[in-house]
């Protein structure tokens, strides 16, 4: 299966790049940046303008594009959106009525990190400690999981950066982050394991 993952800039191009390939080792992957998360408009039918370059700018446009392109049979399509602040099950239906206005439909996932991708991160303090050897795990002893809590901010008090280079973190947390997502060693994320689990749907794997 070929999957083309659609995600909102260098730092998740940069995680799911390294990760991917070891959560899925037996597909390809093609995946696409933007710059940000963008708008996606309440009326489904609005086209935004041309040089918005965001993933929810130009999502209506790609998803109908996939949907003449595609061949669901070999292809799918993921797109990852951090929910930043947004409700997200308001999110959620706003994208699957896009998705609605294709004739024909892609074969597409919808996933939110709640609240930016940096809650994978919390999610799994092992892989914090491999990746970043002298993080400070205590910092992270209050945190409830997927909170809207300022999650980036957290995770640079966690590891001790000095400077925000979210690109930088992704890259040494891909090849750490877990691949499990059940079980008593699982990745403590819920937006997590609904990544894993819908992601092992869309690509025809077995889950149990």
């Amino acid at each position: 299966m070929r999957l083309h993952v659609l995600v909102e800039g260098d730092s998740e191009e940069a995680l799911l790049r390294g990760w991917l390939p070891r959560f899925l080792p037996s597909h390809s992957f093609v995946i696409i940046r933007h710059r940000g998360k963008g708008r996606l408009s309440r009326d489904p039918h609005h086209e935004m303008g041309g040089r918005r370059e965001g993933l929810l700018d130009q999502l209506p446009a790609k998803l109908r594009a996939y949907g003449k392109s595609l061949d669901p049979a070999t292809d799918r399509v993921l797109v990852l959106v951090d929910a930043d602040d947004e409700p997200c099950m308001e999110l959620k239906q706003r994208l699957l009525e896009t998705l609605g206005q294709c004739d024909p439909r892609p074969a597409v996932l919808f996933r939110l990190a709640i609240e930016e991708t940096e809650a994978f991160y919390l999610g799994d303090p092992q892989a914090i400690r491999r990746a970043f050897p002298h993080a400070r795990l205590q910092r992270m002893k209050t945190y409830e999981q997927d909170s809207i809590c300022g999650t980036w901010e957290l995770f640079q008090r966690v590891i001790g950066a000095g400077v925000v280079d979210k690109v930088e973190w992704a890259e040494q947390m891909a090849p750490c982050l877990g691949t499990t997502w059940q079980g008593k060693d699982a990745n403590r994320s819920p937006s997590f394991q609904q990544l894993c689990s819908g992601l092992l749907k869309l690509a025809g794997e077995r889950v149990d």
